[in-house]
């Protein structure tokens, strides 16, 4: 019983696949046509052979204003000694210390946090008088 059903299977596999292989579909290709835009025509507007706006020539050279930047000066702190001196410039800290707050169980032990007492609203709180 169990070869036969393989035999079955296996047949209908076969033809399966010759049907599919020797199958001709023809006119399954997308025309290039169907996906193309059609565009709209461009219109000629009168900026676009306007003379004043295209013809680089009519700018005058004493239209163009060139800025200037103003010149450099040197000054004192630029060249002095005291400035670029390296040893003068660093101050030696002193040496840092553990206190007993940093190594305390009770800074770091996030298990033991104190509940914090409620906030209670007080009358100045919500008095006009205080808030204009």
């Amino acid at each position: 019983m169990k070869t036969t059903v393989k035999h079955l299977t296996a047949g209908t596999f076969i033809a399966l696949l010759l049907l599919v292989g020797n199958v001709k579909a023809e006119g399954t290709e997308a025309k290039a046509s169907s996906q193309e835009n059609i565009e709209t025509t461009l219109q000629l507007e009168n900026w676009m052979t306007d003379e004043v706006i295209w013809n680089t020539n009519s700018i005058s050279i004493a239209e163009i204003n060139q800025e200037t930047e103003t010149g450099l000066d040197l000054e004192n702190w630029m060249t002095s000694e005291e400035t670029w001196s390296v040893n003068g410039n660093f101050v030696e800290e002193a040496a840092m210390e553990l206190e007993n707050w940093m190594t305390s169980e009770e800074t770091w032990n996030v298990n033991n946090l104190n509940q914090e007492t409620e906030l209670a609203v007080e009358n100045w709180m919500i008095d006009n008088n205080v808030w204009k």
